[in-house]
């Protein structure tokens, strides 16, 4: 897994923040160091600053192998590892915890992102092609209750 990166506290997620506070952070630490062959294909949500051309013009610019918008599934957050996986995952793990603030709460995630097993990461991303099919089978209807 990636370092996580966090937003300023009420910062506007567009296009341009993401971009500089986010993707470029990703790609210059964490994409080269886990894919040095670049075989990967990078998934994101239809979060506005995630779909925008002006993002999708950066990725592809940088060489980034990705879904593009219209080849994303609807319910799409049954398909992405972070939704279905990471989230729960960590709230299950942070609400063992006492943390007060927020610069608490940043280092509790990042010391329980760094505890996930690398072969729990590799099973989440392993099932990804199946839950896809899953989608499709059920018409792009919700896969799973989520609680």
């Amino acid at each position: 897994m990636g370092i996580p990166r966090f937003g300023q506290p009420g910062a506007k997620i567009n296009s341009e923040y993401y971009i500089q506070k986010i993707l470029k952070l990703f790609l210059k630490d964490d994409y080269c160091r886990l894919y040095p062959n670049g075989d990967v294909v990078f998934h994101q949500d239809s979060a506005p600053s995630h779909a925008s051309r002006v993002t999708q013009k950066f990725l592809t610019d940088q060489q980034v192998q990705l879904l593009r918008p219209q080849q994303w599934m609807p319910n799409s957050s049954d398909a992405a590892s972070c939704d279905y996986f990471l989230w729960g995952h960590l709230k299950n793990k942070l609400n063992k915890r006492r943390v007060s603030t927020l610069r608490g709460l940043q280092k509790a995630i990042r010391e329980e992102v760094k505890k996930i097993p690398h072969e729990m990461i590799f099973w989440v991303l392993k099932s990804w092609p199946k839950r896809c099919r899953q989608i499709y089978y059920a018409e792009g209807r919700h896969i799973e209750k989520h609680r």
